[in-house]
């Protein structure tokens, strides 16, 4: 018997890189601590990886879907994994004002990723720092996890949600700590 596939969805701003508002310089990237041997710990065990991300200021004429590309191109740089690093990438331009289609809390790009791959649900993880990132795994019915670097001041609305696998780690590599069995953190809500 196979085991099914990892399959973790990252968001990027207060996740993977830290966040500015409207980013459009790559020189402007910055990875948060540790997140660049999580992810390589993540595609050392085979897990794949999605890059999923709103991207409102696209949708505000504030940034251009260039920006984000060349922001993006060089997190992956820094990463360190080659440009192939992620599986599929879903940068969603949508203000909160247009009709959503790919933006968070939407699940479609999970769901999507879900059948194009044949992956197991209870494998997936949808990784974020913002409700409506918990709220997209939520709605794909997937693990949510949550990522809190500031010491747990987001978390407020996370009694509201009916979903026991919502976890809340401090940073990117707790999760991938956690999810490879090299530690048991990651308080559950």
């Amino acid at each position: 018997m196979v085991a099914s596939k990892i399959a973790i969805f990252l968001d990027r701003d207060g996740t993977i890189i830290a966040d500015k508002n409207y980013l459009k310089d790559p020189n402007g990237v910055e990875l948060l601590p540790g997140v660049s041997d999580a992810i390589s710990s993540l595609k050392l065990a085979k897990c794949m990886l999605f890059l999923f991300s709103n991207q409102s200021g696209i949708g505000r004429r504030i940034i251009s879907m260039d920006d984000v590309s060349r922001c993006n191109l060089r997190m992956m740089e820094l990463l360190g994994h080659g440009s192939n690093i992620f599986d599929a990438i879903c940068i969603a331009p949508e203000s909160p004002d247009d009709i959503s289609v790919y933006r968070k809390p939407s699940p479609r790009f999970i769901v999507e990723m879900i059948k194009k791959f044949d992956l197991s649900k209870e494998n997936c993880y949808m990784v974020g720092d913002k409700e409506s990132d918990i709220l997209a795994g939520i709605n794909a019915q997937i693990n949510a996890i949550l990522i809190v670097a500031d010491g747990g001041t987001k978390t407020s609305f996370l009694p509201h949600q009916e979903n026991k696998s919502t976890r809340v780690f401090p940073s990117l590599l707790e999760f991938s700590k956690w999810l490879l069995g090299e530690t048991s953190s990651g308080t559950q809500k």
